[in-house]
């Protein structure tokens, strides 16, 4: 049985060719006697029909299974979640590093794969390498593998360091996975707070204060002010209550439009930036998941200009990005990478220092690390305070609108109570 390899020789040379072998076993074993390190072996097969049959057994998918994920991709809406892609990555380097031929390897997490989307990818992707594409060629024809991902496993090919970069892509997925908790959770106490206080006054307006009112108008009391304009404000609300649906819908379905649409958003990104508590989430969190985006391709070797390019896709804010455009063209220009993100504006001095001193000692790619992971302690800290924060406000918020509520209800009570003794 011939089979094609790809490996690394003992002098970092990265070669390919053909070896014959009674086995995939017996490939690997006689390439390494040759003090080769394997990147990719793939079996083509000896003749016509032994190459029929072993393609026939290696593939382990039926046409049913195929139709089974293109259908499930369809109702998924083809879709692929982080953690499918984390546990791909992490798992693809293992069985890199235990020897593991890549075509075997994509096909066993793929058998074992249960989102039907990420099922059909890795099925194509298994076929291309048997054809003789390399893992990144491979990745690049599916949208679940974005360009990040695809120039990381590019760079480890070319590098001889293959495992490494898909160990440094599963890392990468992983840190990103984990900012967007840490954002989500500082974002959920307030949103649900609000929205508990919305649909309190909500049930107050549409059903208490009717029955109140209905009963207060058979008393002969002098209503107190609180309680006319609070039964105003009732009445308003069952008649104009589209009005205040409809101002929400406009507040929320505009401020989503003009975030997404490409003419607004770099002004509304930049208008979060100076919002108060929000600003030094967004800062932070962006610069983490650049900084790190950055570090992981720098460390993979993949070219400076491409990694900034790279990681202008990562920034998540239209400001931060305009700064990173301005940071690749100084490069291009010849401009220090820490003079640059000095003069972009948009970085704070710890990132520029921190690429100054990375490229005057030439570890570049861990002084980044370092800064990604300070400002991922930062943000724990910053989501900490923030909730810590806003927790009294909330209570407040909450207990001054019930306060307000029981003050309109009794104090006629009271008042009447006092008019009958």
């Amino acid at each position: 049985m011939n089979f094609k390899y790809r490996a690394r020789s003992s002098e970092g040379e990265i070669m390919e060719g053909w070896i014959e072998a009674n086995d995939q076993k017996h490939a690997l074993e006689s390439l390494r006697s040759r003090g080769m390190i394997v990147i990719n072996l793939n079996a083509q097969g000896g003749s016509a029909s032994s190459g029929s049959k072993s393609k026939k057994k290696s593939s382990g998918f039926s046409w049913k299974s195929i139709l089974q994920a293109d259908i499930g991709a369809i109702l998924s809406g083809g879709r692929v979640p982080i953690k499918s892609l984390m546990v791909f990555f992490r798992q693809l380097a293992t069985m890199e590093n235990a020897g593991l031929g890549l075509s075997s390897a994509v096909n066993m997490i793929a058998e074992q794969e249960r989102n039907v989307t990420f099922k059909a990818v890795l099925i194509d992707v298994k076929n291309r390498l048997d054809r003789g594409s390399q893992l990144s060629q491979a990745m690049a024809q599916h949208k679940a593998f974005n360009a990040l991902l695809v120039s990381l496993v590019e760079a480890g090919e070319e590098g001889g360091m293959l495992a490494r970069a898909l160990e440094e892509a599963a890392v990468l997925l992983e840190k990103q996975e984990a900012l967007r908790s840490k954002i989500r959770s500082a974002l959920f106490y307030p949103g649900f707070v609000m929205t508990f206080a919305v649909l309190i006054l909500v049930f107050f307006f549409m059903f208490l204060v009717p029955k109140f009112k209905e009963v207060f108008s058979t008393l002969s009391i002098e209503l107190p002010s609180i309680t006319v304009i609070m039964f105003g404000m009732g009445d308003w609300f069952a008649e104009k209550w589209y009005i205040v649906a409809a101002i929400a819908v406009v507040i929320i379905g505009g401020w989503q439009f003009l975030s997404k649409n490409k003419s607004t958003r770099p002004a509304m990104d930049r208008f979060k930036l100076k919002i108060p508590v929000v600003k030094d989430l967004l800062l932070k969190s962006s610069m983490a998941r650049s900084t790190r985006t950055l570090s992981a391709l720098t460390s993979a070797g993949v070219p400076i200009v491409r990694s900034i390019e790279m990681a202008e896709g990562t920034a998540g804010n239209e400001a931060v990005k305009d700064g990173y455009v301005e940071l690749r063209r100084s490069v291009v220009r010849g401009v220090s990478l820490g003079d640059a993100a000095k003069q972009a504006g948009i970085f704070p001095v710890l990132v520029s220092q921190m690429m100054r001193i990375g490229e005057e000692t030439g570890h570049l790619d861990s002084m980044l690390e370092r800064v990604a992971t300070w400002y991922d302690q930062e943000l724990d800290e910053q989501v900490k305070a923030t909730v810590s924060l806003l927790e009294p406000m909330m209570i407040v918020f909450v207990g001054a609108i019930i306060a307000i509520i029981a003050v309109s209800i009794f104090a006629p009570i009271t008042s009447s109570i006092v008019q009958l003794s």
